[in-house]
């Protein structure tokens, strides 16, 4: 049997802004090469978009996405 994985996550609390500060500079950089920066993230990662929401960024489009696991 092939050894499985598990993807661990910090608990999920007010930080000090690095991923304010990370997008920021990211959406500047793209910007400065004349293109369009833009997001995504599941439609149910409220933290995520309160966040992106808080920079600007607003729903542009909504998309179905199907996860497929190999068996």
């Amino acid at each position: 049997m092939p050894p499985r994985s598990r993807r661990l996550h910090p608990p999920v609390v007010p930080g000090p802004g690095l991923a304010t500060r990370l997008i920021r500079a990211v959406a500047h950089r793209i910007e400065s090469a004349g293109r369009t920066p833009f997001l995504h993230t599941g439609a149910t990662n409220s933290a995520a978009i309160r966040l992106y929401r808080s920079l600007g960024f607003s729903l542009s489009d909504e998309m179905k996405v199907t996860l497929v696991q190999a068996v």
